[in-house]
């Protein structure tokens, strides 16, 4: 069996060999300084791994997960690509003029909390969890008490609120206000108890 691929009766699922995260964070690199991606996406009805290079566009969250809309050079027409279909991606060194009108190819299924493509959000960890971070961000300020403030770019308010969230407590939104505002009601929704 390929890895990757989890076989549920006659039906076959990819599975990301690589953290979300981790794909979110090169993709959105790739968005907002308009490079080229290259990656390996599972094709569910040919039960095989195919490379493509994309012009990525935006993150987008749909019904079944988060998409890669793209401009697929190898089809050369606009596609979204399921996110937890790509196994590898890496962004290439080669920059691509954006085009114009590029929008997501599938309708019915973008959910709301879309925002641009590569908006930015400043961010405080706490000194506990700092270290991590600062791995990861090496531009970060750094504050006397050890905690650090840095940017990360996101594409919709529901991705940044569940990464802010996976931080439990160790992480707050410090601007924009919009998107400290939507992981306040993203915590408020969490604290609410389940009613039967």
């Amino acid at each position: 069996m390929r890895p990757g691929v989890e076989t549920s009766g006659p039906h076959q699922i990819a599975h990301s060999t690589t953290d979300d995260s981790e794909l979110s964070r090169k993709i959105n690199t790739a968005i907002v300084e308009s490079r080229l991606l290259s990656l390996e996406y599972y094709k569910e009805n040919e039960d095989e791994f195919t490379e493509r290079t994309l012009e990525p566009y935006k993150l987008v969250n749909g019904q079944e997960g988060w998409y890669i809309h793209c401009w697929d050079l190898d089809r050369d027409g606009p596609r979204s690509y399921r996110l937890d279909r790509v196994r590898e991606v890496e962004v290439t060194g080669e920059k691509f003029e954006p085009r114009p009108g590029v929008e997501p190819d599938v309708h019915g299924w973008l959910s709301t909390g879309e925002v641009e493509s590569g908006s930015s959000a400043k961010i405080w960890v706490s000194p506990k969890r700092a270290r991590w971070v600062r791995e990861d961000h090496p531009g970060a300020t750094e504050l006397s008490d050890g905690a650090i403030i840095f940017e990360r770019t996101y594409a919709s308010y529901e991705w940044l609120a569940r990464e802010i969230l996976k931080e439990a407590g160790d992480a707050v939104v410090l601007e924009p206000e919009d998107a400290r505002e939507a992981v306040r009601a993203a915590m408020a929704r969490l604290a609410v108890p389940a009613t039967s």
